[in-house]
């Protein structure tokens, strides 16, 4: 649970919670009647139906707003595991708290918003516990297959000195960026949470083609970046653009206007 999460960036991708989590949710009380649900929301005239109907719609609204707020988070900050985890039960949590409102104004005799509270935190954390861990589960079951599938050899990238002898091999999941020094190259990556630098004696033209391949991008004559270690964009009085990074160690990396777009866009 320490390991990255590697789950679609867009919004659509997350899609598949905002729609099953609800559809789970509807289902389970009708066919089951969790923990005597059906009777508790037998109320008012309007049957249990009604008020699950009023639930799911409810989940599905916090779930929507919840997930477009983790998207756009998730596309600058690198969310792990047991992140994404904590995550989702903020998500029940934020439910539960609306389901007890709900059951405070549409359920009568109740003694007050506190009183239901708990019951409402059993009801949503008991429940919801299912499709939250199946959907988690395919998600890793993904992870893994995709890993399975990709040969050792193509995945990692391998620099070369001056001379063709290997140098250093890497994930290029882990390369910030490189920068151009007179005759070498510097190579900053993060290795056990740290950034570590190491020097190639090479040109940028020699690299530039392994690394591109790789995903980076060249966003400066002297400068090649990893779009995933960009936290953003930005510009001084004097027109300059740099890329300010995720990791603080790591100095602002100027960007040419001729790379300004194609960067951005990655982003």
């Amino acid at each position: 649970m320490t390991s990255n999460l590697r789950i679609g960036k867009t919004y659509r991708s997350q899609l598949s919670y905002i729609i099953l989590i609800p559809v789970f949710f509807i289902g389970f009380c009708f066919l089951y009647n969790p923990f005597g649900m059906q009777e508790y929301f037998q109320a008012g005239g309007m049957g249990c139906g009604f008020h699950f109907v009023m639930l799911t719609t409810i989940l599905m609204a916090i779930l929507a707003l919840t997930r477009l707020i983790f998207s756009a988070l998730y596309k600058h900050i690198p969310f792990r595991w047991w992140h994404y985890i904590v995550w989702c039960f903020g998500e029940v949590c934020v439910y539960s708290f609306f389901m007890a409102l709900y059951a405070t104004l549409f359920h009568p005799g109740q003694a007050g918003y506190f009183a239901v509270l708990s019951r409402c935190f059993s009801y949503a954390y008991l429940i919801l516990l299912y499709p939250y861990l199946f959907l988690i589960l395919v998600q890793i079951i993904r992870n893994k297959d995709q890993d399975l599938n990709t040969e050792p050899s193509d995945a990692l990238v391998k620099f070369y000195d001056e001379h063709k002898r290997l140098k250093l091999t890497i994930d290029p999941a882990a390369v910030i960026c490189i920068q151009a020094d007179a005759n070498y190259v510097i190579i900053r990556y993060m290795d056990a949470e740290r950034v570590k630098e190491f020097m190639l004696r090479a040109s940028m033209k020699s690299v530039e083609n392994t690394v591109t391949q790789h995903g980076l991008v060249r966003c400066h004559r002297s400068y090649f970046v990893n779009p995933r270690f960009v936290k953003l964009l930005s510009k001084n009085k004097e027109g300059m653009i740099s890329a300010e990074l995720l990791q603080a160690e790591v100095p602002s990396i100027p960007v040419s206007k001729q790379f300004y777009k194609q960067l951005s866009e990655l982003l």
